[in-house]
C-alpha cells in the first residue's frame, strides 16, 4: 500500500511535470502593425479651460508685499478699502488689496478700462465672449456677475446690470468671502 501511494505522489508531484515543447519563432505567424504617428498637443492649444488661477497681470494671490512690488513697482497709489480695513495698492493695469499685518493679498481687481487681462501669464480679451472661451462655463451667474471656480480661488467677472458689459474683474480666495 505504501508503495502505491509513493508512486502516485510521484506521478502527480509538480515535479514530475514534464516541459512543454516551445514553438519555434520561424513557426509562429507573424503580423505586421502600421507605425502610428503620436499626437502631438501644442501649447497653443486652447481646448480645455484654464485649470487653476495662478496670476492675474501678474500677481497671485500668493505674493507677498516685496514680490507685488518687484513685479508691478511702486503703487501710483495707496488707499484703505473700506470693507476690509486694509490698503489698495494701484498699479497701473491692477489694484491690488493686502492686508499688511497679516502679508497677506486679499484680492486682485482689474478694471474694465483696461482692452485686455493677462491671467496665467495669457492674454485674454476683455469681454465676456472670450472670457468664456477661454474659463468654459461659470460656476455660478450671479445679479452682478459670473463667478469662476479653481481649487479655492474664484474669479469674478462683475458685469453691467442686464448686459454683457464687462465693469471689472477680481480674483480672490473664496474660502474667504
Amino acid at each position: 500500500m505504501m508503495k502505491l501511494l509513493l508512486v502516485m505522489f510521484s506521478v502527480i508531484s509538480p515535479f514530475s511535470v514534464q516541459p512543454a515543447a516551445t514553438t519555434a519563432a520561424h513557426d509562429l505567424p507573424w503580423t505586421v502593425l502600421e507605425e502610428k504617428t503620436p499626437e502631438v498637443n501644442l501649447a497653443v492649444d486652447r481646448s480645455e479651460p484654464v485649470e487653476a488661477f495662478r496670476t492675474l497681470n501678474d500677481i497671485s494671490l500668493e505674493d507677498n508685499m516685496h514680490q507685488m512690488l518687484y513685479h508691478k513697482g511702486q503703487p501710483m497709489d495707496i488707499k484703505e478699502d473700506p470693507y476690509l480695513g486694509c490698503p489698495e495698492f494701484t498699479f497701473q493695469d491692477v489694484k491690488v488689496g493686502l492686508c499688511e499685518d497679516t502679508g497677506e493679498i486679499q484680492y486682485i481687481h482689474i478694471d474694465a478700462s483696461q482692452e485686455r487681462f493677462k491671467l496665467n501669464q495669457q492674454w485674454i480679451d476683455m469681454d465676456l465672449r472670450s472670457i468664456q472661451e477661454e474659463l468654459g462655463d461659470p460656476y455660478v451667474i450671479a445679479e452682478d456677475g459670473e463667478v469662476y471656480l479653481r481649487g479655492d480661488q474664484a474669479l469674478k467677472v462683475y458685469l453691467k446690470s442686464g448686459t454683457d458689459q464687462i465693469e471689472g474683474i477680481d480674483l480672490f480666495d473664496a474660502t474667504l468671502s
